[in-house]
């Protein structure tokens, strides 16, 4: 009786076929590659994110240093070009440009005795080559005026 049982159940079990198993394998393989490709662009993103903070925080550092200077002295003093930066063992240029600007349309172009009216600061970084620009902040100074944002 015993062995009649041990056949009967033999016959009735079934397995997965080859047709089964690759689909399985197939639908295994899709749901991986879509959660690797999901955490590398992630973690793609989140390093784009601490590349831009550090950016403009060391922008806002430089725009603060400008801000000490006076009107005469900036031009001297602040202009820099694709100064060699390392974050997070990347790669950074930043420059600091400084610009005379004359405004012909403030009302008073002809009588303009004190030229530039203002002196724009252009402070910019760039990752991994300088003409990599990614990254700006803008400000600009006037003799009459003082710094504006």
């Amino acid at each position: 009786m015993m062995n009649r049982m041990t056949k009967t159940k033999t016959r009735n079990q079934k397995g997965l076929s080859l047709v089964e198993t690759m689909l399985s394998a197939t639908l295994l393989a899709i749901v991986v590659f879509g959660t690797v490709q999901y955490f590398t662009i992630n973690r793609w993103d989140h390093e784009r994110d601490v590349r831009t903070q550090l950016a403009w925080t060391n922008m806002a550092t430089r725009m603060a240093v400008a801000v000490d200077y006076d009107y005469f002295s900036i031009q001297d003093s602040l202009p820099e070009y694709s100064v060699p930066m390392m974050f997070n063992g990347v790669q950074g240029y930043r420059s600091t440009i400084v610009r005379e600007v004359d405004d012909p349309f403030d009302g008073v172009a002809p009588a303009d005795t004190t030229l530039p009216d203002y002196l724009k600061v252009v402070v910019t970084f760039a990752w991994h080559s300088p003409d990599n620009v990614t990254d700006s902040l803008t400000c600009s100074i006037s003799e009459e005026r003082g710094w504006a944002y």
